[in-house]
């Protein structure tokens, strides 16, 4: 046995000078066959090699230490070509030899585990198997190129294309974990080239980790260029201002992993450069940077990022971007920002982040990646809080958005771009009213934002739905109201006011037209209504002219109950649409010609003025034995005032018509179907007599005379400025003790 010893220490020498085919086995493969010769020995703990056709070895046997096969198959291991794995030897060319070899051969590249050092930069270029592909196949192997200062320490390509006629590469996979560390000012490792003349299909990245320690504002991860229809998982952590993972022409393509890059302006994931497109990102893992996810090129779009983790400062910032969905995002505790710069992006499902917010702030600016969201100004400091529409450009069709109004508190919404839309409307802003639960959603659909849904209240207010008659009664402490946008459908009362109540309506700048308010007096209060002194329109209503600027409601001594409605038309002008007689008579309304209250005057000279309209003035108690009634001027009544003359207590009652522009009083003589003219006219010293006259133009027309006189016609102003008769009325005398009453006219004569 001992002869056997030295004879297998002889022939190490001889084996290591061999060459050709080689197996190389370690000093465990040689202690298996120590034992298989029954040699039972120890053997020294070199590596050796072994030349040699073939090597057979029965029974059983053990491996101890590595085994690398250099026959070129099933790959080329780049041992076979000096690469140590050690940390500590250059292994650079060894490794670019191998891989040389490797895409000659048609062979995969394989990288033992070891830690490779490298000098300069690792070059790829399967352009030789472009059709076929290449296969590097890493056991957990690292690629160390700290050393390198610039330029990335991995660079796969397929060369020999130009921008314009890229060369088509296919089937590059890289299989099992690979490491590359790097501190170079640029990104370690870089997947085609960054001009886009190689583009790669079907590409297969298995796990790739990589670590770039320079603080460069350059210095970033990984860098993937113009690569379709591929599968990449990748972890890419820098410490520099670049990014953990660059896309630049990515496309149908599924990406999962992690990206950081914690420098100044650092990013996570960014899509720059090209078209970056109907990509998949699956679970990213983005944490620490200052920006999650960046987003530069307008032809970056229609990509889905599923429930991706962002745990940055700022978790989006993508300034143009077109039809990005993130997919029930989750937001870590380091999320200040979601996305002040969010362009094109939509959100389904809103992850971690509350589906309603509750900002703290007098104002709020939305941005895309708010979609789907609800604000609420219940935690506002001020009564009114403001919010900012996105630009309607940087938003995908269908981005929506609630809002409410809570706690009392009002709120103001306005866009910058486009305009919220609903009802045959379009406006810049509307208008929450101060209260409790009022809602609005409003949606984009690319050109303006709609309103899919909302409260009543808030439709009413803003003028998106008809208004009905007010019916909201509201009944103010003060002396003077200010009415506002928010008012629409309302009614206000002065039975709670001091002494009276003055409104004043809204500016018309801005007020949707169909905005509608209502007033009324009650407990003997009065009740003005007057336009705002800036931009206040006019209030209109049949026989007013243009210029009124104020309206006051009748007050009656049986408590009012007055009532009138406004409704602005959307040309400066609040229309009276709907009014009691009695105040319709008190601004003169034209067509009102009725008698709907008395007076008793305790003079016995009374000048009637156009407050008068609908009013009978009685005699009964005038401390004369008569009342005298001096008519107004005809230039201050609207066409239709009438009035009512009666004698009560015995007294008589004359009427007459002002000495200045006063018309005339007209009516027919007993056996005159003539008209005449007359001033003034006496009512007979009997009691429960009565006449009237009534405005018409600007013609003073008796409408009912006493049984007294003949015949009798009805008075009103006509164009001539005089009382005329319009429908004549034959009446026939009565008993004293009654009024008379109209009969059928006598037949003509």
């Amino acid at each position: 046995m001992a002869l056997l010893v030295k004879k297998a220490n002889a022939m190490l020498p001889s084996i290591r000078k061999q060459r050709g085919p080689r197996l190389q086995l370690t000093l465990g493969l040689l202690r298996v066959v120590a034992f298989a010769f029954g040699l039972g020995v120890t053997l020294p703990t070199l590596a050796q090699t072994v030349s040699g056709t073939s090597l057979d070895i029965t029974g059983q046997s053990t491996l101890q230490g590595d085994v690398v096969m250099c026959s070129g198959s099933p790959w080329i291991d780049v041992r076979c070509n000096g690469a140590t794995g050690d940390g500590n030897h250059d292994d650079t060319a060894a490794i670019n030899t191998s891989i040389a070899t490797a895409i000659t051969n048609g062979r995969p590249v394989h990288f033992s585990p070891g830690t490779y050092k490298v000098t300069s930069q690792i070059t790829v270029d399967y352009a030789g198997q472009a059709g076929s592909g290449l296969r590097l196949i890493s056991e957990g192997a690292v690629i160390d190129g700290r050393t390198i200062v610039s330029g990335p320490v991995l660079q796969i390509q397929c060369g020999g294309g130009t921008t314009g006629s890229p060369t088509g590469c296919f089937y590059f996979k890289e299989e099992g974990t690979l490491f590359v560390n790097g501190d170079t000012a640029s990104y370690v490792v870089v997947f085609g080239k960054p001009d886009f003349s190689d583009a790669h299909n079907s590409a297969k990245i298995d796990h790739l980790i990589v670590n770039n320690a320079s603080t460069a504002a350059g210095a970033g991860g990984c860098q993937f260029n113009y690569v379709l229809d591929s599968d990449l998982y990748a972890v890419c952590v820098s410490s520099g201002g670049a990014a953990g993972l660059a896309f630049e022409q990515i496309q149908f393509s599924r990406i999962s992993g992690a990206g950081t890059a914690e420098g100044t302006g650092g990013r996570g994931v960014v899509l720059e450069n090209g078209y970056n497109f109907s990509n998949t990102f699956f679970a990213l893992d983005l944490e620490v940077s200052p920006t999650c996810l960046s987003i530069t090129f307008n032809h970056n779009g229609l990509n889905s990022f599923v429930s991706p983790y962002f745990d940055c400062t700022t978790a989006v910032n993508a300034t143009a971007s077109v039809g990005n969905v993130l997919i029930n995002p989750n937001y870590g505790g380091n999320t200040v920002n979601y996305g002040p710069l969010s362009t094109g992006i939509s959100v389904i499902g809103t992850g971690s982040r509350a589906n309603w917010v509750f900002p703290a702030a007098a104002s709020y600016v939305a941005e895309p990646v708010d979609d789907g969201l609800s604000v609420s100004n219940y935690n506002t400091p001020v009564p009114l809080m403001t919010v900012t529409l996105p630009a309607i450009a940087s938003l995908n069709v269908g981005w929506s958005m609630g809002f409410a109004s809570d706690n009392g508190k009002g709120m103001t919404i306005n866009t910058t771009s486009g305009s919220i839309v609903s009802g045959g409307k379009a406006v810049g802003s509307i208008v929450l009213g101060a209260g409790n639960y009022e809602y609005v959603r409003l949606q984009s659909d690319g050109n303006n934002f709609r309103i899919v849904s909302s409260t009543r209240n808030t439709r009413l207010a803003n003028g998106f739905e008809p208004p009905p008659c007010p019916s909201n009664w509201q009944y103010p402490t003060s002396s003077g109201y200010q009415a506002v946008l928010g008012d629409n459908g309302n009614i206000l009362s002065s039975y709670n006011s001091p002494a009276g109540l003055t409104v004043t309506l809204p500016s018309t700048g801005g007020l949707p037209d169909g905005w509608s308010m209502g007033f009324a007096t009650d407990n003997n209060k009065s009740l003005t209504i007057q336009v705002a002194s800036t931009s206040g329109g006019r209030i209109v209503w049949p026989g007013s002219g243009g210029s009124q600027t104020l309206l006051t409601m009748a007050n009656t001594a049986q408590g009012a109950y007055e009532f009138v409605v406004l409704q602005y038309d959307g040309s400066g002008l609040f229309r009276v649409v709907n009014t009691t007689p009695a105040t319709e008579q008190a601004i003169g309304m034209i067509g009102a010609a009725g008698i709907s209250h008395w007076s008793f005057p305790a003079v016995s000279s009374y000048a009637a003025t156009a407050a008068d309209n609908g009013n009978v003035v009685s005699s009964l108690n005038s401390p004369a034995p008569y009342l005298a009634v001096t008519l107004p001027s005809t230039t201050s009544l609207a066409m239709g005032w009438t009035i009512g003359i009666a004698t009560d207590g015995n007294k008589t009652a004359a009427v007459q018509v002002n000495p200045t522009a006063g018309g005339r009083i007209l009516f027919q003589a007993a056996a005159q179907p003539s008209a005449r003219l007359h001033s003034p006219v006496q009512i007979t010293s009997f009691s429960f007599c009565n006449m009237t006259a009534a405005i018409f133009a600007s013609s003073k027309r008796p409408l009912r005379q006493p049984p007294y006189w003949e015949s009798a016609a009805v008075h009103q102003v006509s164009t001539a400025g005089a009382f005329r008769p319009s429908v004549p009325i034959w009446l026939r005398r009565a008993t004293a003790e009654t009024r008379s009453r109209a009969t059928t006219p006598p037949p003509t004569r």
